[in-house]
Protein backbone atom coordinates (compact mmCIF):
# COMPACT_ATOMS: atom_id res chain seq x y z
CA UNK A 1 0.00 0.00 0.00
CA UNK A 2 3.17 2.07 0.88
CA UNK A 3 4.69 1.39 -2.56
CA UNK A 4 1.29 2.90 -4.47
CA UNK A 5 1.04 5.71 -2.26
CA UNK A 6 4.60 6.91 -3.03
CA UNK A 7 4.75 5.95 -6.52
CA UNK A 8 1.30 8.24 -6.68
CA UNK A 9 3.21 10.85 -5.12
CA UNK A 10 5.82 10.71 -7.91
CA UNK A 11 4.01 12.36 -10.73
CA UNK A 12 2.17 14.76 -8.28
CA UNK A 13 5.55 15.88 -7.49
CA UNK A 14 6.70 16.17 -11.04
CA UNK A 15 3.50 18.43 -12.14
CA UNK A 16 4.48 20.54 -8.60
CA UNK A 17 8.14 20.77 -9.95
CA UNK A 18 7.02 22.11 -13.80
CA UNK A 19 4.25 24.27 -11.81
CA UNK A 20 7.16 25.56 -9.78
CA UNK A 21 9.53 25.89 -13.33
CA UNK A 22 6.94 27.86 -15.09
CA UNK A 23 6.34 30.14 -12.24
CA UNK A 24 10.30 30.76 -12.08
CA UNK A 25 10.56 31.00 -16.06
CA UNK A 26 7.26 33.49 -15.96
CA UNK A 27 9.39 35.40 -13.23
CA UNK A 28 12.13 35.68 -15.41
CA UNK A 29 10.06 36.83 -17.85
CA UNK A 30 8.67 39.43 -15.50
CA UNK A 31 11.75 41.13 -14.34
CA UNK A 32 13.05 40.79 -18.23
CA UNK A 33 9.91 43.19 -19.02
CA UNK A 34 11.08 45.23 -16.04
CA UNK A 35 14.46 45.76 -17.40
CA UNK A 36 13.70 46.17 -21.12
CA UNK A 37 10.88 49.17 -20.33
CA UNK A 38 13.90 51.10 -18.46
CA UNK A 39 15.55 52.56 -21.13
CA UNK A 40 11.98 54.81 -21.21
CA UNK A 41 14.09 56.63 -18.27
CA UNK A 42 16.41 57.91 -21.40
CA UNK A 43 13.08 60.35 -22.34
CA UNK A 44 14.25 63.49 -19.72
CA UNK A 45 17.79 63.17 -21.82
CA UNK A 46 16.30 63.56 -25.05
CA UNK A 47 14.13 66.34 -24.73
CA UNK A 48 16.63 68.77 -22.68
CA UNK A 49 18.62 67.51 -25.90
CA UNK A 50 15.65 68.46 -28.16
CA UNK A 51 15.25 71.67 -26.19
CA UNK A 52 18.72 72.82 -26.43
CA UNK A 53 17.89 72.70 -30.23
CA UNK A 54 14.97 74.94 -30.00
CA UNK A 55 17.98 77.32 -28.35
CA UNK A 56 18.37 80.60 -30.72
CA UNK A 57 20.97 81.28 -32.56
CA UNK A 58 22.31 84.90 -32.06
CA UNK A 59 23.28 86.38 -35.58
CA UNK A 60 25.73 89.14 -33.62
CA UNK A 61 27.68 85.80 -32.27
CA UNK A 62 28.25 84.82 -35.97
CA UNK A 63 30.94 86.25 -38.13
CA UNK A 64 31.68 85.62 -42.05
CA UNK A 65 34.52 86.76 -44.36
CA UNK A 66 33.51 89.81 -46.39
CA UNK A 67 33.84 89.89 -50.11
CA UNK A 68 35.97 92.61 -50.91
CA UNK A 69 35.81 94.86 -54.05
CA UNK A 70 39.61 94.90 -54.92
CA UNK A 71 39.64 96.11 -58.18
CA UNK A 72 37.89 99.64 -57.48
CA UNK A 73 40.25 99.31 -54.30
CA UNK A 74 43.01 99.82 -56.77
CA UNK A 75 42.05 102.36 -58.92
CA UNK A 76 40.83 104.38 -55.88
CA UNK A 77 44.78 103.43 -54.67
CA UNK A 78 46.48 104.78 -57.48
CA UNK A 79 44.28 107.57 -57.86
CA UNK A 80 45.51 108.13 -54.00
CA UNK A 81 49.12 107.30 -55.37
CA UNK A 82 49.97 111.79 -55.44
CA UNK A 83 48.29 112.36 -51.83
CA UNK A 84 50.31 113.75 -48.83
CA UNK A 85 49.42 111.32 -45.81
CA UNK A 86 50.82 109.57 -43.16
CA UNK A 87 52.29 106.43 -42.63
CA UNK A 88 52.38 105.63 -46.35
CA UNK A 89 55.94 102.92 -46.16
CA UNK A 90 54.72 101.05 -43.28
CA UNK A 91 51.52 100.43 -44.71
CA UNK A 92 53.19 99.34 -47.94
CA UNK A 93 55.54 96.61 -46.25
CA UNK A 94 54.97 93.08 -45.64
CA UNK A 95 52.21 90.55 -47.21
CA UNK A 96 49.22 92.14 -49.04
CA UNK A 97 46.83 92.71 -46.57
CA UNK A 98 43.02 91.04 -46.20
CA UNK A 99 41.36 94.67 -46.43
CA UNK A 100 42.28 97.73 -48.62
CA UNK A 101 44.46 100.04 -46.33
CA UNK A 102 42.62 103.06 -45.66
CA UNK A 103 44.71 105.86 -43.64
CA UNK A 104 43.78 109.71 -42.58
CA UNK A 105 45.37 111.99 -44.59
CA UNK A 106 46.10 115.70 -43.39
CA UNK A 107 45.54 115.09 -40.06
CA UNK A 108 47.98 117.49 -37.80
CA UNK A 109 50.29 115.37 -35.20
CA UNK A 110 51.91 116.95 -32.19
CA UNK A 111 55.08 118.04 -32.35
CA UNK A 112 58.00 115.03 -31.99
CA UNK A 113 54.51 112.71 -31.99
CA UNK A 114 55.33 111.47 -35.70
CA UNK A 115 57.96 108.86 -33.74
CA UNK A 116 54.57 106.96 -31.88
CA UNK A 117 52.71 106.60 -34.82
CA UNK A 118 52.08 102.88 -35.71
CA UNK A 119 50.58 100.87 -37.93
CA UNK A 120 50.08 96.68 -37.19
CA UNK A 121 48.64 94.31 -39.76
CA UNK A 122 46.70 91.47 -38.54
CA UNK A 123 44.93 88.23 -39.72
CA UNK A 124 41.51 89.72 -40.40
CA UNK A 125 42.87 93.36 -41.48
CA UNK A 126 44.93 96.55 -39.79
CA UNK A 127 44.80 99.25 -37.17
CA UNK A 128 46.77 102.59 -37.15
CA UNK A 129 47.60 104.73 -34.06
CA UNK A 130 47.82 108.38 -34.36
CA UNK A 131 48.64 110.30 -30.81
CA UNK A 132 47.00 113.47 -30.43
CA UNK A 133 46.99 116.25 -27.87
CA UNK A 134 43.50 116.37 -27.03
CA UNK A 135 42.66 112.85 -28.37
CA UNK A 136 44.31 110.27 -30.00
CA UNK A 137 42.92 108.24 -33.57
CA UNK A 138 43.09 104.59 -33.89
CA UNK A 139 41.62 103.20 -37.58
CA UNK A 140 40.60 99.94 -37.85
CA UNK A 141 40.41 97.78 -40.95
CA UNK A 142 38.73 93.99 -40.93
CA UNK A 143 37.35 91.63 -43.74
CA UNK A 144 34.70 90.15 -40.61
CA UNK A 145 31.49 90.97 -41.08
CA UNK A 146 29.85 90.45 -37.29
CA UNK A 147 26.04 89.94 -37.57
CA UNK A 148 23.85 90.37 -40.94
CA UNK A 149 24.12 92.43 -44.12
CA UNK A 150 22.64 92.08 -47.28
CA UNK A 151 24.11 90.79 -50.55
CA UNK A 152 26.15 92.86 -52.75
CA UNK A 153 26.65 95.78 -49.84
CA UNK A 154 30.05 97.04 -50.43
CA UNK A 155 29.49 100.78 -48.98
CA UNK A 156 27.71 102.19 -46.04
CA UNK A 157 27.47 105.70 -45.02
CA UNK A 158 29.23 106.89 -41.79
CA UNK A 159 27.61 106.86 -38.62
CA UNK A 160 28.68 108.45 -35.94
CA UNK A 161 28.77 107.30 -32.23
CA UNK A 162 29.84 108.77 -29.13
CA UNK A 163 31.16 106.83 -26.58
CA UNK A 164 31.92 106.88 -22.90
CA UNK A 165 35.96 107.53 -23.90
CA UNK A 166 35.20 109.58 -26.64
CA UNK A 167 33.44 108.75 -30.01
CA UNK A 168 33.61 106.65 -32.95
CA UNK A 169 32.76 106.23 -36.89
CA UNK A 170 32.18 103.19 -38.72
CA UNK A 171 31.40 102.73 -42.53
CA UNK A 172 31.82 100.06 -44.84
CA UNK A 173 33.91 100.75 -48.01
CA UNK A 174 34.81 97.69 -50.96
CA UNK A 175 32.96 95.58 -49.23
CA UNK A 176 35.66 96.10 -45.80
CA UNK A 177 34.53 97.05 -42.28
CA UNK A 178 36.52 100.46 -41.05
CA UNK A 179 36.18 101.84 -37.54
CA UNK A 180 37.93 104.88 -36.45
CA UNK A 181 38.25 105.40 -32.49
CA UNK A 182 38.96 109.02 -31.13
CA UNK A 183 40.05 108.40 -27.62
CA UNK A 184 40.05 111.31 -25.85
CA UNK A 185 43.64 111.89 -23.48
CA UNK A 186 41.30 114.30 -20.93
CA UNK A 187 37.87 112.77 -19.67
CA UNK A 188 35.39 116.18 -18.34
CA UNK A 189 33.36 114.45 -15.89
CA UNK A 190 31.47 111.26 -16.35
CA UNK A 191 31.78 111.67 -20.49
CA UNK A 192 34.25 112.41 -22.62
CA UNK A 193 33.73 115.55 -24.93
CA UNK A 194 36.86 116.01 -26.59
CA UNK A 195 35.80 116.05 -30.64
CA UNK A 196 32.20 117.17 -31.98
CA UNK A 197 30.62 114.99 -34.67
CA UNK A 198 31.13 117.55 -37.51
CA UNK A 199 34.85 116.94 -36.62
CA UNK A 200 34.91 113.42 -36.10
CA UNK A 201 32.95 113.26 -39.72
CA UNK A 202 35.53 115.30 -41.17
CA UNK A 203 38.70 113.29 -39.99
CA UNK A 204 37.04 109.95 -41.34
CA UNK A 205 36.22 111.45 -44.54
CA UNK A 206 39.85 111.90 -45.07
CA UNK A 207 40.75 108.78 -45.16
CA UNK A 208 42.23 107.47 -48.65
CA UNK A 209 43.11 103.78 -49.75
CA UNK A 210 46.80 103.88 -50.30
CA UNK A 211 47.13 99.92 -50.40
CA UNK A 212 45.57 97.11 -52.21
CA UNK A 213 45.92 93.84 -53.44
Amino acid sequence: MRKRIAIALVPACALLGLAGCDKFIRGMGDDAGTEISKPAEAAPAAETAAAEADKPVYTQAMSAEAEINWAAARNDVASNSGSSGNFMTASQEGDPPPVPVMLPSGIVLPQDAESDVKFQPLSDGYFAFYPGTDYNIVVNGTNEIIGERSPGVTDTPMRFIPTMSGAQVAFTKYGADYLIEFECTVADGEHADCISEEDALSIADSLVAVRSR
